[in-house]
């Protein structure tokens, strides 16, 4: 004997798996993001296509480098007054810090020769 369609279980259950794929979507694309300041997030992306393309054998980049790249990326971006996370309290010096600091994870994520 067949059985039933019961409409309004099938309607719970997609709508419970809906909620639950959601819900995992969301964790998964945002649970670093309250950690980390506007100026790390860029620096990560941009570290970690740097590292995707980086040959085998090469290194991170000095101190004085990551610091030229970073007065680069500000230069281009602005001051930072339209940013959407209000800004370090240390200043400029604190904004560097932490695109060097998102520069580092980037990279050290994606190229592994360290």
């Amino acid at each position: 004997m067949a059985r039933q369609f019961k409409p309004v279980r099938f309607t719970v259950l997609i709508g419970l798996a809906a909620f639950i794929v959601c819900g995992l979507v969301v964790f998964c694309t945002h649970r670093g993001a309250p950690a980390r300041t506007v100026e790390e997030r860029a620096a990560y992306d941009i570290g970690e296509k740097a590292g995707m393309e980086a040959p085998a054998g090469a290194k991170l980049p000095t101190d004085a480098e990551l610091n030229m790249m970073a007065q680069k990326y500000f230069e281009r971006e602005g001051s930072g007054g339209e940013l959407q996370n209000p800004p370090p309290p240390g200043g400029l010096e604190a904004r560097k810090q932490a695109f060097e600091k998102g520069y580092t994870d980037g990279f050290k994520k994606t190229h592994h020769d360290q």
